[in-house]
């Protein structure tokens, strides 16, 4: 279970790692700590996953387009990630099939993706070992255009010679992940601690001895101590390191990613790859989602603070007409849209707006800083994992894996994964008692940390608010408390749009 969020209780301990940020690179961190035998801290200055992972398109790759590129060691890497994904959250992350018709092109013809998938499979013969048998990833194929499903008529269809078939994983609810992966590494030893955050290193000029953080919630500053320390803030990572002096070293300028919950069924259950005839080249996706349609991911250029993170109409529609061109025949407008999923990504480079491509870890300490202050900023969800494993390796390489914690994870709470246009009664105790017990054992402080990011309340924005009266009578709190807490509520559902306009149908 996670721990009791008690953070001054924990103020006079000294742990063997600091960890920086709650987002998915943090918590893996957090986890291949402990499967080395280590005692890590993780603060994070909101909640636990909300801002960069949460808004992910919840799409674990097995690194097919790392094939189409010859870069094998990324394909090879992706593979054994996605497999340890589908190995150790079995239910949580499942395979998803998605499909990518094909115009023809230098490596969209019928021909060359068949000796792709076909190679795909070959190098992959191992990708479901210890994989639950109802979760195994499957062959690819190419489709003739006879064979296509009637999903794809949708596409464009002027020179469409037919569609490539494979599978990846996906993570329906991916805040219900993210706290599983935090129970898996709390129960080994770890402590947890949001709404925690990082303002000062501690020690002399040239080491670090732990870090100076403000609770948030009791108004109070601690210092927790630590002769290593990670900075795994993603897109604030920059920030604090300037703020503390100890900037040498990029973490990548940041980059706006976005994706669109669509409150319209998903055109077939498969995820659809699409390509705009305009536009940006590279392919949009458009993923089934709880009975609703998620499509993603694009991205533009942010030179702003990561917290100010949003769209405007402007753009949102831009992206709608890039969709729209891709798949004529799903004609989405803006009074489609539930919820836009907005954040930021490391840039590959300064002009563009690109991804970047490649994790980044810094040695402080070797760039003339800080020893034993270490920064990483992850380029990819499915890699992240990967990333902690390696950064352990190069900053601590004496600790090695011990195989007695690297198993299942224990078991953590069951939560209903409601679907998107699922109605509940106010008083149905299927979704009240899991959330009971999730304000008793998972250091829940906000109603949106509740029902955004320890439920799946939140998918549908309408559910949530229509259930807010009613979760708050879960807490002590008085009128005014349950008040501000939705008013709270509301601003996280719509907080990737600048302006109002997309504030579901209550307006």
């Amino acid at each position: 279970m996670l721990n009791e969020r008690s953070p001054k209780a924990w103020s006079g301990e000294r742990f063997d790692l600091i960890v920086i940020g709650g987002g998915i690179g943090g918590i893996m961190l957090c986890l291949e700590a402990v499967f080395r035998g280590l005692r890590p801290l993780l603060v994070e200055r909101g909640d636990f996953g909300e801002a960069t992972s949460y808004n992910s398109l919840r799409i674990v790759h097995g690194g097919l387009r790392y094939l189409q590129s010859a870069n094998l060691g990324r394909f090879m890497r992706s593979v054994s990630e996605r497999r340890w994904f589908l190995r150790n959250f079995p239910g949580q992350v499942v395979p998803l099939s998605c499909l990518m018709p094909l115009y023809g092109g230098l490596l969209h013809r019928p021909s060359v993706l068949r000796g792709v998938l076909a190679s795909n499979d070959w190098l992959s013969f191992w990708r479901n070992r210890g994989v639950a048998e109802g979760l195994h990833i499957g062959r690819g194929r190419v489709l003739t255009k006879e064979e296509l499903p009637s999903c794809i008529s949708g596409a464009r269809t002027a020179e469409l010679l037919g569609a490539a078939e494979w599978f990846d994983g996906f993570v329906p609810n991916m805040p219900r992940f993210l706290i599983s992966a935090l129970h898996w590494a709390c129960a080994a030893g770890a402590v947890a601690l949001n709404y925690v955050e990082a303002r000062e290193f501690l020690g002399a000029e040239k080491v670090v001895q732990g870090i100076r953080a403000f609770d948030r919630i009791a108004g109070e500053t601690l210092e927790f101590r630590a002769d290593v320390v990670c900075n795994a803030a993603g897109p604030w990572a920059q920030g604090l390191n300037k703020r503390c002096n100890a900037h040498q070293g990029n973490c990548a300028a940041p980059i706006l990613a976005w994706n669109i919950l669509f409150r319209r069924e998903a055109p077939c259950p498969s995820a659809l790859a699409v390509w705009p005839a305009t536009g940006p080249s590279r392919a949009l996706f458009l993923a089934p989602f709880k009975g609703a349609l998620m499509a993603g991911t694009d991205y533009r250029r942010w030179d702003g603070d990561p917290d100010d993170a949003r769209l405007t109409p402007e753009i949102l529609q831009g992206s709608i007409d890039l969709l729209n061109d891709a798949m004529p025949t799903l004609d989405l407008t803006l009074d489609d849209v539930s919820r836009v999923f907005v954040g930021c990504l490391p840039a590959q480079d300064l002009e563009g707006p690109e991804p970047a491509s490649r994790d980044i870890l810094i040695d402080h300490g070797s760039l003339g800083g800080r020893a034993g202050l270490y920064s990483i900023c992850g380029a990819k969800f499915t890699t992240a994992r990967a990333l902690a494993d390696r950064t352990l390796s190069t900053i601590l390489p004496s600790c090695e894996r011990s195989s007695a914690i690297t198993g299942q994870p224990p078991d953590w709470p069951d939560h209903p994964d409601y679907g998107f246009f699922d109605e509940l009664s106010p008083g149905d105790p299927l979704w009240r008692d899991p959330l009971r017990q999730a304000i008793e054992s998972e250091a829940v402080v906000h109603l949106d940390d509740l029902m955004l990011r320890r439920s799946a309340l939140g998918d549908n924005p309408e559910r949530a608010l229509a259930l807010a009266s009613e979760v708050c009578k879960l807490f002590s709190w008085d009128d005014g408390r349950r008040l501000a807490e939705i008013e709270r509520l509301r601003g996280s559902l719509f907080a990737g749009l600048a302006t109002a306009g997309v504030h579901g149908r209550d307006g």
